[in-house]
């Protein structure tokens, strides 16, 4: 009797240390990784829900490598979740890459050879020099076959972008989590994100905006009296948007003449500050040719409201092709946007045009 025991108090005892080890190591890979969080933004308005919804996406108990996908116009916060639902998760992965702005460093000389440069080095903690991004393609797969890794591409548009980056589910070792951004949802269904893991990024709505701006414009949960009107009519005209909101919230930090204010949201209805207009613009270069451009402008800026035939008949008269082109631009990100004044070409106001 007292030898059998002996035996479970013995076996029970090497159970507790082997789940003691277990938590020790856990906790000690968490703290290591604590250094690898991302800075996020210093006013998450808003942004709790998006990560609770998309992280449900995830199914944290598949040993299946899971790609999934955040999509919306440009301004709207796509990169900010993504950041934070990757801080989120971090933890469970020991292997991991954030790649900011694909789009923009795809561009650069040897530009998808040189993320895939920074993608070894993030996951495998060793600088390969990589000449060709054709190259590049055998060493990720060779490399990380068999690796977990959380990964996220940023602002991908392209199939080039995804075919160097994220080739095949078998690029990857099981467990793995892919998270791309893209403005397009074609680009998605590109990367073979099933519709179910798409998360397509709603406008702010009008609480959650005022609060956006009065932390920007006040460092304040919301603005004081004698500026909340103001601050209502300034947060009207962005929409929703997040970037433009956190842009003029700045612009406005400290300064407290109310005819400044005024002339400001007077110049904002008819001009928009610079930087948001550039930022903003992203979405109108982005289209494909200069039929596309010159319907969208006279969309946003002159046929609101008018009868659909109508529009047709002048467009057709341009020599434009106005159906297959209304179609191609009603299938973009550009549709379905808050209504904001017609100089934010990003939010254009198809719906008013009942393009059915």
């Amino acid at each position: 009797m007292d030898t059998k025991r002996n035996i479970l108090f013995s076996c029970s005892h090497k159970t507790f240390q082997a789940e003691l080890v277990d938590l020790v190591v856990e906790r000690v890979l968490s703290e290591l990784k604590c250094g690898h969080h991302l800075v996020a933004c210093k006013y998450p308005i808003g942004i709790d829900p998006h990560v609770t919804n998309l992280i449900s996406l995830i199914n944290s108990d598949s040993n299946d490598v899971q790609f999934v996908g955040i999509c919306g116009p440009s301004g709207i916060g796509k990169t900010t979740v993504a950041k934070a639902v990757y801080n989120q998760i971090l933890s469970k992965f020991y292997r991991h890459s954030f790649l900011s702005d694909i789009k923009e460093q795809a561009m650069q000389s040897k530009g998808l050879a040189s993320l895939q440069k920074q993608l070894l080095k993030d996951i495998s903690k060793i600088e390969i020099d990589i000449g060709d991004h054709h190259v590049g393609k055998t060493l990720i797969k060779q490399m990380l076959c068999n690796e977990k890794v959380l990964l996220v591409l940023d602002s991908v548009d392209s199939k080039e972008q995804l075919d160097a980056l994220v080739g095949e589910l078998d690029w990857f070792g099981k467990g793995s989590e892919v998270i791309i951004t893209a403005r397009e949802q074609h680009i998605l269904q590109v990367a073979k994100v099933g519709k179910d893991k798409i998360y397509r990024l709603q406008n702010l709505n009008p609480t959650n905006s005022l609060q956006l701006f009065s932390w920007h414009a006040f460092s304040e949960r919301e603005p004081p009296n004698d500026y909340m009107q103001l601050s209502q009519d300034v947060v009207r005209c962005l929409g929703g948007f997040p970037l433009t909101i956190e842009v003029l919230g700045s612009y406005l930090l400290d300064i407290r003449d109310k005819e400044v204010w005024e002339s400001t949201l007077q110049k904002l209805k008819e001009i928009p500050d610079e930087e948001v207009e550039r930022m903003l613009k992203i979405s109108y270069d982005n289209l494909e040719d200069e039929c596309q451009k010159s319907m969208f402008l006279d969309s946003a800026c002159f046929f609101i409201g008018w009868e659909k035939e109508t529009i047709i008949s002048i467009w057709e008269a341009c020599g434009y092709h106005p159906r297959f082109t209304m179609h191609t631009l009603l299938k973009s990100t550009l549709q379905g946007s808050f209504s904001i004044p017609s100089f934010y070409v990003e939010v254009v106001q198809m719906e008013e045009l009942s393009f059915a």
